[in-house]
């Protein structure tokens, strides 16, 4: 890992080689992983559906896109996702550089973002590509910003043209994205005065935050009179107790607790690494609490989520980390800064040690069932469908008298829908039938579930 004062060039690509090992090593057996139901629901919508319907048309082209090229086929998808996950690490390499101008904080606030097992549903689960494709436009967009503010310029038309459009498509991709303004206003406020070029003036250089503020307006007037509006697992609730609840489930997860942080100890801690970036005057400190903070609004007044919606928050949790170890670092070697880059090899390999042992021991402790259940019931129905027909005539009637699932699950319809890739196959169930047949004979196909396998009855 390259220290400051001294650069190791070397140094670099090994620190990049270690940490892609560590997200691989915690990320590749994510490849054998099949579709889950949010994949049947997400892949059927897009395929079916113009992406201008679809709620998050990035996403919604990710899948279409990927079902083209590999059909019914989880492992392009699950390569797709990792490559996505190892691209966001660089990115977070390069806007931790950028903010902190350090190679010792970037390496270390990388490290930590790599993997974090409570937010593992990232880079298991082809279903929180969202929080992917989020992450990589609503960085890239910053890092563009921000590489422009370092030479104390502003973005010219080209990289202005690329921002734009990285804002875009951030926010095609998921509701984080209109952290972007927020996080902006805040690194202009880290440009001192006396940097500006002479006759800057102060409306210009908060130009682009307030013009992607504008751009939000609508944006959230479509997503909240849209269909998400009319949609009870994300309707608001704009209450000071259920912010707080979700910053005790936020900081559980964040710190790897086996149980939620009290509510009111969540809004202390909280308030208390604000104030220890006031107290310390550190820029630094306080642009990472806002990435945190943030980031997070968009999901903190909506029910109960899983630890993946910090994916995109998580760079500030892991660059206030990093610039408190690399402080601690300089202050121990204030009067012998000719060891800094050997101690920051190695609190680099014992941050990577203990991190990758918490890690570990949490995966160990919960098998996280949940993850596995809803692929082993969409693996087993799309292998016995083709093993039983492997191929339907167009626009078949297909009954299901039984299945493995439940009775107001959708996903058998997403199934044979896109096993098949005939929008007019008509499956239907037993258990969704107000008006139950009373024979087969409307039916070419009918299929019943027992013990754990599916049998046809017809023809």
């Amino acid at each position: 890992m390259p220290s400051d004062s001294a650069p190791r060039r070397w140094l670099i690509p090994l620190t990049v080689a270690l940490v892609l090992a560590f997200y691989f090593f915690f990320t590749w057996k994510s490849l054998g992983l099949y579709f889950d139901n949010d994949d049947m629901m997400n892949l059927y919508l897009a395929w079916s559906k113009p992406l201008a319907e679809v709620l998050r048309p990035v996403g919604g082209l990710f899948y279409r896109a990927m079902f083209a090229m590999a059909g019914f086929n989880p492992v392009p998808f699950r390569i797709a996702v990792l490559a996505l996950g190892a691209l966001n690490i660089g990115l977070c390499w390069w806007f931790t550089k950028l903010i902190s101008g350090s190679d010792r904080v970037a390496a270390l606030a990388i490290l930590l973002f790599a993997f974090h097992s409570r937010l593992m549903e990232v880079w298991w689960r082809t279903a929180m590509v969202y929080d992917l494709l989020c992450f990589t436009f609503l960085y890239f967009a910053a890092c563009l910003y921000l590489d422009a503010r370092k030479r104390n310029a502003m973005p010219g038309p080209g990289r202005s043209a690329a921002i734009l459009i990285s804002f875009l498509l951030a926010l095609g991709a998921k509701e984080n994205a209109l952290a972007l303004p927020v996080i902006l206003l805040a690194c202009t406020c880290r440009v001192r005065a006396s940097a500006l070029p002479p006759g800057f003036r102060l409306a210009r250089t908060v130009q682009w935050p307030i013009t992607l503020t504008l751009i939000c307006i609508p944006y959230l007037y479509l997503k909240t009179h849209g269909p998400m509006s009319t949609n009870v697992f994300y309707a608001p609730e704009y209450t000071f107790t259920h912010f707080a609840g979700a910053w005790s489930k936020f900081l559980g997860y964040l710190l790897v607790l086996n149980h939620d942080v009290q509510p009111w100890k969540a809004i202390a801690i909280l308030a208390a690494l604000l104030c220890i970036a006031a107290l310390a005057r550190s820029r630094q400190l306080t642009l990472a609490w806002v990435i945190l903070f943030a980031t997070t609004l968009p999901v903190a007044f909506i029910p109960y989520r899983g630890g993946y919606v910090l994916y995109t928050a998580y760079p500030g949790a892991a660059l206030y980390a990093a610039t408190i170890l690399v402080a601690a670092q300089d202050y121990v070697t204030k009067t012998q800064p000719q060891y800094r880059t050997a101690l920051a090899c190695a609190v680099f390999a014992l941050a990577g040690w203990r991190w990758g042992k918490l890690n570990l021991h949490d995966q160990r402790i919960d098998p996280r069932p949940w993850l596995y259940e809803s692929q082993r019931q969409v693996h087993a129905m799309a292998d016995q469908m083709l093993a039983l027909n492997p191929h339907l005539p167009k626009g078949a009637r297909v009954l299901f008298l039984e299945d493995a699932f439940g009775t107001d699950e959708w996903t058998p319809y997403f199934v044979m829908k896109l096993l098949y890739r005939d929008a007019s196959l008509v499956p239907d169930r037993i258990k969704m039938m107000d008006r139950k047949p009373t024979d087969w004979n409307e039916y070419q196909y009918v299929l019943t579930f027992d013990a754990g396998r599916y049998r046809q009855l017809k023809p």
